[in-house]
This record gives structure tokens, sequence and C-alpha cells, in this order.
């Protein structure tokens, strides 16, 4: 599984670790957004359309770094470019701590997709180059994502609990500055690539058909995993049946909802450890599409549960069978995105796009329907990452002429 580490020199070892870390940094951003929007609602009288306007927005901000992160570096280099890009996440936090004016909250959350969208961008190209496009490295670059999203909601919930929830957000800022700190001391080979070179701006990848049945499935996989990750607290929260229940039990449905949200990524990391371990035996193309199945069995079973045991089991498994499928898709992705520096930002992009669409029709829906009905939007996208799943083991690959 560590297989890739052994011909790094310390350099690069290093690099990776800086990588690893930002993407810890990026599963804190990532579901801090869930945690904090019942306070958000509550502190600033934020109705449920709205709030799904704030979380497309983060995904508008992903789709705006899928742009930039692959031609600022042309004018001020890799290193700056990260370190100024990133930043943007953690100043987007303070500003959801310092005013609840909608159209600054909306900046803010547009910020906040700005900086991961970059690190998200840097990460997985600077890991697919530095280990040759590895399965097992890649799932573990997205484990530490996971590491970061467990532990945020917890931290979060303490916080909040004992001192308040901009408390919560005060961490996430912390552990940002540490990262870009981090990437003020890269020192990389070809920090500023050659504007001259067309390979460096090109997107003639966009015409191979493997790339696009890579690309659809990330449009898919992203604009489930934005709205769950954005709504599931919220839908615990208004789910009646299971409320009642907890209350019957005497349990409190936030501490449920926040403890669910942390099972998610427990269950993804467990499942990105797996999925690392097996790559080196088994096609991730054929692991990501029987994946794909378990997601759609387990998202409907955590729709048609209303029992606390049904729904914390529905939760672990659809965590489970989520757990690999965006890192292998940027590791088979890896034939275009280590030959063409573009590849990635439009993978990037192009999941992005999905990923605003969503959060915003499910809290839409949930005002007219319910949170039942909201959330059931998003059983058709993972429907479809199903069909392109399948599609991805079907079509043959399509090597691109200037990686032969």
């Amino acid at each position: 599984m560590f297989s890739f580490i052994k011909n790094m020199s310390k350099a690069n070892r290093a690099l990776l670790l800086t990588c690893f870390f930002a993407f810890f940094c990026n599963g804190s951003t990532s579901l801090v957004m869930g945690s904090v929007m019942p306070d958000l609602k509550a502190v600033y009288g934020l109705s449920d359309t709205v709030s799904g306007l704030f979380l497309s927005a983060h995904s508008a901000g992903n789709l705006i770094a899928a742009f930039i992160t692959g031609l600022v570096p042309l004018w001020l280099g890799q290193r700056k470019s990260i370190m100024l890009l990133s930043s943007l996440a953690f100043i987007g936090f303070l500003m959801m701590i310092i005013w609840g004016n909608p159209m600054w909250l909306f900046v803010a959350f547009l910020f906040t997709g700005l900086g991961r969208g970059s690190v998200t961008n840097f990460d997985n190209r600077m890991v697919n180059l530095l280990s040759g496009g590895s399965p097992a490295a890649s799932n573990l670059l997205h484990s530490s994502f996971a590491m970061g999203a467990i532990l945020t909601p917890l931290v979060f919930l303490l916080l909040r609990t004992h001192i308040s929830w901009q408390a919560g957000l005060a961490y996430v800022i912390l552990l940002g500055c540490f990262s870009v700190f981090n990437f003020s001391r890269m020192r990389l080979e070809n920090d500023k690539p050659d504007r001259k070179d067309k390979v460096n701006s090109t997107m003639t990848f966009l015409k191979n058909p493997s790339f696009l049945i890579l690309a659809a499935m990330m449009f898919c996989y992203l604009c489930s995993e934005y709205a769950i990750n954005g709504w599931l607290v919220t839908y615990i929260q208004n789910k009646e049946n299971l409320v009642a229940s907890l209350a019957a039990s005497g349990s409190d449905p936030v501490s449920y909802s926040q403890t669910m949200s942390s099972l998610l990524w427990v269950v993804i990391l467990i499942g990105r450890l797996t999925c690392a371990f097996l790559s080196s035996r088994f096609s991730q193309k054929k692991m990501m599409m029987i994946s794909s199945f378990g997601i759609t069995i387990f998202y409907f079973l955590m729709l048609s549960s209303s029992t606390v045991p049904m729904v914390t089991i529905s939760v672990a498994g659809l965590g489970l069978c989520m757990a690999g499928i965006c890192p292998m898709i940027y590791s088979d992705a890896a034939i275009f995105t280590n030959t063409y520096p573009m590849a990635t930002s439009m993978l990037l992009c192009i999941g992005s796009a999905g990923a605003i669409l969503m959060p915003t029709i499910v809290g839409t829906l949930a005002e007219r329907f319910g949170f039942n009905g909201g959330m059931s939007a998003i059983f058709v996208t993972i429907c479809l990452l199903m069909v392109f799943a399948v599609l991805n083991v079907v079509v043959k690959t399509r090597v691109p002429k200037e990686a032969q």
C-alpha cells in the first residue's frame, strides 16, 4: 500500500505530507459548513432556500477555482498561487463570524469554495505526479480529508456546547493558518510553468470519451456528496418520526445528527484505507462500479427509514460505499491529469457544476415538500452515477497521444 513512497526523495515526501495536511483542513472546511448551518439559520434568520443558496455559493467557488488554479500559476507560480487562494477559505469563515448580512454571507461561502477548490486541484494533481497516479496514494490523500471531516463535527459540537458556535469556526480558521504556512515552505522544481507551452493550457482531452465518462462520474458524485454533507445534519433534525423516536429514548436530536455526520466520515475513512489496500489487487474501475450500486441501496434505505438503528446502519453503509469513488476517479484520470495541467481543473469544474445545483434544489424542494422530498432529489444523481460507473468499465480507455 505504501510502495509508492519508497522511491520518493526526502523533499517529495515532505511535499506529500504538506498535501495530506492541506486535505485534512479541506475535510474540516467541508463538514463544518453542515455543522454550523443550523446556527447560522437561527442566529441570522435564514430560510432553507437561502441556506441552500449559500451551499451552492460554496460550490460556485469550487467551480471558479477550477478555472483559475490551472492558470494563475503561469503568472504567480504554484507556491504563491496556492498560498493566496487557499487562504480565502478561512477568510470566508471569519466573515461568517463577523456579520450575518445575506450578501456578505454569500461572498463568505463563495470564498470557502474558492479556497477549498484550489487545494483540491493542487493536491490531487501534485499527489498524482509524485506517485505516478497510484490509486493507493490518491486514497490515502482522500483519507486525510476524511480524518478532518470526522474530527471537525465533534470538535465543533464540543466548542459550541461549552463556548459558542463562533469558537467552532475559529478552530477551522486556525487549522487553515497552519496549512498556508506549510505551503509557504514548499520548494517546487517547476514552480512557474512555461506559458509558451501549449500543453499547459490545452483542453483537447475534452474530446476523449474516457475523460468525459470520468467527468460525468465526478459531476454525479460531487453533486450527491455536497448535498448530503450540507443537509444531513438538518435533514435528521427535521425527520419527525426519527426525532420522536430519539425523544422517546431520551436522546438529543442535535447531538445525534452531528454524530451521524461524523459517523459518515469515520466509515468513509475506513473505506478509503480499505480501497488503498485493495487497489493493487482489484480493478479500480470495477470497484467504483460495485460501490455505486451500494450507494444507491443504502441511500434509499436512509430515506425510507425512521428508526435510529436503521438510519445509523444506512449512514454507515452509505459512507462505506462512497469512500473510494472520488479518489479513484482522480487516480483513473491520472493518464489525463499528468499529461494536461488543465485536466484536473476541468474534473473539478464539471463536478462543481453539479454541486452548485443540488444543494439549492434540496433546499427549495424541502420548503415545499419537506426534507424527505428535498433529499429524494439526490437519489436521481446517485442512479446516474451508477450508470456512468458501468460505462467506465465497458468503454475501453483511449490513451491521449501526448501520453503515448
